[in-house]
């Protein structure tokens, strides 16, 4: 069984199991995350929701690659999307108390499957990014919601750049909601389990992290479209920003200019009104080579070289960037 659910003491306890493919979710295991979290919403025995991954890892993610191995049924694309969509939103809608032990690679689709309950709990060894850029794709699941609910446009370089976040600045950033040691995570389950508590676990934010210590040179770079932040990062001498300019030049340049319109115009809108913006676009960019691409370079061969086309941002424009957001499909009706 790849999603297992138990019920112990008024908790309802769910487990991605399949820690071969880091607990990557797939079309079987979201249909399944919905059925039951609807159930238990209307079962008044259940109090509260615990989410773990099984394994060293919570969740690295959708499982794109399976979209790109099954590439010829179209179905499949829209499909993924729409019930991973109305998954999120659901747990965004759901009644009771939802704890999330973002324990190793908490990645896109796993952020998504997370980040919209009550608490999300980060220990010594999380590693949280939304890595879309590097695939062809863009920061999905809410990504526009929840990256333009950042400060200091931090959420635009956080979706850009792909940045591995470490419990530090998920502590920073409110994107984890506490923290707890690795070692101490058995009796922290036990706890939520038999009583409903987690206990608070002290932690010291160190205010020396690249993303902290730079927050407001990110603000100033990441101000704009995808064009001109390219410019305020060619404009810059620090090398925050030649490394930014570097590792933003190995991504794919289409996924640059959406993500960053995305992000831009994501800001005051609902989750559901984000959502429903991401199935639209999601419909117009899984059929561009660019996806096939950097799926099949990042996560089948994993030779991580992908030829991207455009190859280069100054080969867009803003109106091709505009032309994927027009809305050509039925709605997820959220």
């Amino acid at each position: 069984m790849e999603i297992i659910f138990s019920e112990k003491n008024a908790t309802g306890i769910i487990t991605l199991n399949r820690p071969k493919a880091l607990n990557a979710l797939n079309i079987e295991m979201a249909k399944e995350f919905s059925d039951k979290l609807q159930e238990w919403d209307l079962n008044d025995n259940i109090k509260r929701v615990l989410l773990v991954g099984e394994g060293n890892h919570f969740c690295a993610g959708g499982d794109v690659k399976s979209l790109f191995l099954t590439k010829d049924q179209n179905n499949h694309k829209k499909e993924f999307f729409k019930i991973e969509y109305k998954l999120n939103y659901l747990i965004s809608q759901f009644k009771k108390e939802f704890l999330s032990i973002w324990n190793g690679v908490v990645m896109g689709g796993g952020v998504g499957l997370s980040i919209y309950g009550d608490h999300r709990l980060a220990t010594d060894n999380t590693k949280f990014a939304m890595p879309e850029t590097s695939i062809g794709f863009f920061p999905d699941v809410g990504g526009s919601y929840f990256l333009s609910n950042l400060p200091k446009n931090v959420g635009k370089y956080i979706g850009l750049t792909g940045k591995l976040l470490e419990v530090n600045d998920l502590m920073f950033l409110g994107l984890a909601t506490n923290y707890f040691k690795f070692d101490n995570l058995q009796s922290l389950k036990e706890n939520y389990v038999e009583k409903g508590i987690i206990a608070e676990e002290k932690f010291e934010i160190d205010y020396n992290s690249e993303v902290i210590k730079n927050i407001d040179l990110i603000n100033s770079l990441f101000e704009g479209d995808i064009f001109k932040i390219f410019e305020n990062l060619k404009n810059n001498q620090s090398d925050f920003a030649k490394k930014t300019f570097e590792t933003l030049n190995k991504k794919c340049p289409m996924s640059l200019g959406i993500s960053t319109k995305l992000i831009n115009d994501a800001k005051g809108k609902s989750l559901k009104e984000c959502l429903e913006t991401e199935y639209q676009l999601s419909q117009n960019v899984v059929y561009r080579d660019d996806f096939d691409n950097g799926v099949n370079s990042v996560l089948v061969t994993k030779d991580h070289n992908p030829k991207w086309n455009p190859s280069k941002i100054t080969e867009i424009n803003i109106e091709e960037i505009n032309k994927y957001f027009e809305s050509h499909t039925e709605k997820l009706y959220l």
